[in-house]
């Protein structure tokens, strides 16, 4: 479907010469002028959109029926379900010998959270590709611009209109979200007092004044969040339009342009699968079809590095599972777990299979360290150790760096203040680890 090179830049330190591709005029966060986004102009030589994979559906209910309609009754239609939406920007002058590098959001998030930063400065989407790296993101498969199956909601409502309650709500899925309060409480303060709610509490951040004490387990109570938080939308500070009862303040927190980013987890519309090798067995619609698309971009591109968060973490462990059953396991040149599960066996996955492939955890300052992540770095280590593998493994916790500038990295690090700084971290690495392609790969 698309051009067969897709470089990706070993040299991660250097920046790519830019004169073309002006950043047009676009609404800042703060809803004031029309400002640019990117620090500079951006040359690139290819960029658009695609989707990858996806089945056919052939169901009565594509379309809402009337009320009290006999499925019988009801035209069949085909609809397309599970596919991926893919964007990518390919840079000027990059390595032709180098494999690109597939970026892929968390929970409750789509791509967006990769292009550009609530506060108006450029993502790590033209971020990397300024370094002159070949970068592809996407909507992980039944969410934002991939789509979702809405039959099955169709036929839900159709059997409770026909008296089936129970059937209804059993084919009904659960469709979970972050929400404002929820993503604030998890990422980047407290709602207080505790047993509280939206109505009666009040949102502090971290490190400030009445900062729980038992927060010191994962992080310093003298850092602030290093997230944008002064980038609101006034409309929504004065609840212009406003459904339902105001919460109590800080106004500020609960108008933060960030919140418009998060959707709803409709990937649970599609259907899930099973994996004999995996613990549990049962495979979840989210680490089902995004995986399989992953893995399907990765053969196209004939071979990529996989950077994930959060949620998605565990999805890029399936994908290497799945181009492992495939016998295109060479084709993963490097995975990036930022935030996210690192399991092996809930993925199907062995140490030995990344004797070959370079692997990176992250951990921001807000989150305590994971004791899964540094399992499996150390049981990848552990072979390369004993002359079994030649791939290197690394978890690095940000808030462990000697460097200020990491001091308060939230979970969502990629559009936080210090942004590039975390890129940086990952860029550097990926420098001394990732080889080209068509070169062996050799210890390092």
């Amino acid at each position: 479907m698309h051009r067969k090179r897709f470089p990706f830049n070993a040299a991660f330190a250097l920046s790519a010469t830019v004169l073309l591709l002006p950043a047009a005029g676009s609404l800042p966060a703060q809803q004031g002028k029309m400002k640019k986004f990117l620090s500079k102009p951006l040359t690139i030589e290819d960029q658009g959109s695609f989707f990858v994979g996806g089945v056919p559906k052939v169901t009565p209910y594509a379309a809402a029926s009337a009320p009290g309609a006999n499925q019988t009754q009801l035209p069949l239609g085909q609809i397309t379900i599970g596919q991926m939406y893919v964007q990518f920007q390919i840079p000027q002058g990059k390595m032709r010998n180098m494999p690109p590098v597939i970026m892929v959001h968390g929970s409750t998030h789509t791509g967006a959270c990769l292009e550009s930063t609530p506060d108006g400065r450029e993502g790590w989407l033209p971020y990397f590709v300024r370094k002159g790296i070949s970068t592809y993101i996407v909507d992980q498969s039944g969410r934002g611009r991939s789509g979702f199956d809405e039959s099955v909601i169709h036929e839900a409502e159709a059997l409770v209109t026909r008296g089936d309650v129970a059937g209804g709500a059993a084919l009904l899925p659960s469709i979970a979200r972050i929400s404002d309060n929820g993503a604030w409480t998890a990422w980047f303060g407290h709602l207080t007092p505790p047993g509280s709610n939206i109505l009666d509490g009040r949102l502090i951040r971290h490190g400030d004044a009445g900062d729980p004490p038992t927060d010191d387990a994962s992080h310093s109570d003298s850092y602030l969040p290093a997230f944008p938080l002064a980038s609101v939308d006034a409309q929504v500070v004065a609840r212009t339009g406003g459904i339902g009862q105001p919460p109590a303040g800080p106004n500020n927190y609960f108008a933060l342009e960030y919140y418009k980013q998060l959707v709803p987890n409709a990937e649970s519309t599609l259907p899930g699968s099973t994996c004999p090798t995996c613990d549990p067995t049962t495979i979840s619609p989210a680490n089902t079809w995004t995986p399989r698309n992953l893995a399907t971009l990765v053969e196209r591109l004939d071979g990529a590095v996989v950077a994930t968060h959060s949620q998605s973490g565990i999805m890029g462990h399936h994908m290497v599972r799945i181009l492992k059953e495939r016998g295109h396991l060479n084709l993963v040149r490097g995975l990036i777990t930022l935030e996210g599960s690192c399991s092996f066996p809930n993925s199907g996955l062995k140490a030995e299979d990344f004797d070959n492939i370079p692997y990176l955890a992250v951990k921001g300052d807000y989150a305590a360290t994971s004791d899964g992540c540094q399992t499996t770095v150390d049981a990848i280590n552990a072979r390369r150790a004993a002359g079994q593998g030649i791939a290197k493994a690394d978890y690095i916790k940000l808030d462990e760096l000697p460097n200020p500038v990491f001091r308060g990295t939230t979970h969502m690090m990629m559009i936080g203040a210090n942004s590039n700084e975390v890129a940086d971290v990952i860029l550097n690495w990926a420098g001394r680890n990732i080889p080209p392609k068509g070169k062996d790969r050799k210890r390092r």
